[in-house]
């Protein structure tokens, strides 16, 4: 399979799957925020660990809000 091919024909992936890359989307995410914010390097996997359980949890939260929403709506 060629690099053109994936824009045509995507990758099926089961949807449980595709929740699991949230993950390195937080982790990425925290990485360059922190790594531009931060003073003390030494203090970096603190912080990128930090914040990347925050972004994951109030991703979590938001998901259990709007399934509430559409629970209660529908």
């Amino acid at each position: 399979m060629t690099l053109a091919a994936l824009f045509t024909h995507p990758i099926i992936m089961p949807s449980w799957l595709v929740l699991w890359l949230i993950l390195p989307l937080c982790l990425c995410v925290a990485v360059v925020y922190k790594t531009v914010r931060i003073q003390d390097i030494r203090r970096l996997p603190r912080s990128v660990g930090i914040m990347m359980a925050y972004i994951a949890g109030g991703l979590c939260g938001l998901a259990v809000v709007l399934w509430l929403i559409q629970l209660i709506f529908a």
